[in-house]
């Protein structure tokens, strides 16, 4: 007989695919659990058993060389309906009309007993079952019950641990991320960049790799006036747009980040100095592309100053910051020259 769906199986498979379970790898916590449910019941066949949409996935088993079966031919699915008894045992499945005609009973493995506890979610979602099965007919007494269901719980709460731990490592890992990233412009921050920029200078003077290190550290002209003059939501399309023009301009294997405010900074990684220079007029020339045709009231510029890294030089890099920080200024004292 086929097992009915279900009313609220839609509710039960979210519950089932929120623990990220199906279709993992063997762990040992899982089979000494099947191992103990065999020996306390004294089967040769034991098994936690997961019911998907359309199969049955053996999360662990012994005594049985197949990873899934068809749903419709799981026992296991009749042991997660509600009003199932905390227990579904099935004393001799050829007396079943349930069971009686299911290929696993008349062919391999020739299903005769089953006892399967469910496995119950704390918000009641029965997810599949820990259960036994023999090949000839028994019966199973009050203890082994009472065992297969604590062992059932058992099942559920490492689920749960499981679930919750990969819970805290996606919240941990976005909290790292946010920790090591400017809000908004989605470019590293401070924090991020120095982290990165760190472990290139360690490989670039160690010399054990071919490297070449520029710095380049850039500012964005004229923030002030424009968040004075049209407001701080337009300052902030300010920064944000410079910070996808140096997304464009250079690589990914470039370190980029925004230090704060209207300061951003580049690790130009295995960039000649010809090359860097070039990017820079690159990026010179997309702003002023984008000042052309973005209809603003304003125009979006930048100043540069760039230098190359020493492998001798054991400065910290907030020291090698503070070298093209002066570079920078310098052209920027230059554009304000150049105004009056």
């Amino acid at each position: 007989m086929k097992p009915p769906i279900p009313t609220d199986e839609e509710t039960r498979l979210k519950a089932l695919y929120s623990y990220e379970i199906l279709d993992t790898p063997g762990e040992q916590e899982y089979d000494d659990i099947v191992l103990l449910a065999s020996q306390i019941c004294g089967t040769p066949i034991a098994m936690i058993s997961l019911i998907d949409e359309e199969r049955q996935w053996f999360k662990s088993k012994i005594g049985l060389d197949v990873e899934e079966t068809p749903r419709d031919l799981a026992f296991c699915a009749h042991a997660i309906l509600p009003n199932t008894p905390q227990v579904l045992v099935v004393n001799d499945a050829l007396e079943d009309k349930r069971f009686a005609e299911n290929p696993l009973v008349t062919d391999d493995p020739k299903i005769r007993f089953y006892a399967g506890a469910p496995l119950i979610t704390p918000d009641n979602q029965a997810l599949g079952t820990l259960c036994v099965i023999d090949k000839k007919p028994r019966q199973i007494n009050e203890k082994q019950l009472e065992a297969l269901r604590a062992l059932a719980r058992q099942v559920t709460l490492r689920l749960e641990l499981r679930r919750t731990s990969a819970l805290l490592q996606a919240a941990n890992e976005k909290l790292e991320k946010l920790s090591l990233t400017d809000e908004l412009t989605g470019l590293f921050n401070r924090r991020g960049f120095l982290i990165h920029t760190e472990q290139e200078l360690k490989l670039f003077r160690s010399r054990r790799f071919d490297r070449d290190l520029r710095l380049l550290m850039a500012d964005l002209d004229g923030l002030k006036q424009i968040n004075d003059n049209f407001g701080h939501r337009e300052g902030s399309f300010a920064i944000t747009k410079t910070a996808e023009m140096l997304q464009k301009t250079f690589r990914e294997t470039d370190v980029i980040a925004r230090l704060g405010g209207d300061e951003f900074v580049v690790l130009l990684i295995n960039m000649p100095k010809d090359t860097s220079e070039s990017a820079i007029e690159r990026l010179e020339e997309n702003l002023s592309e984008f000042n052309r045709s973005s209809g603003k009231p304003f125009q979006i510029s930048i100043s540069c100053g760039l230098i190359p890294l020493d492998p001798e030089d054991d400065s910290p890099i907030e020291e090698i910051m503070h070298r093209a920080d002066e570079i920078m200024y310098e052209q920027k004292r230059s554009k304000k020259t150049l105004k009056l």
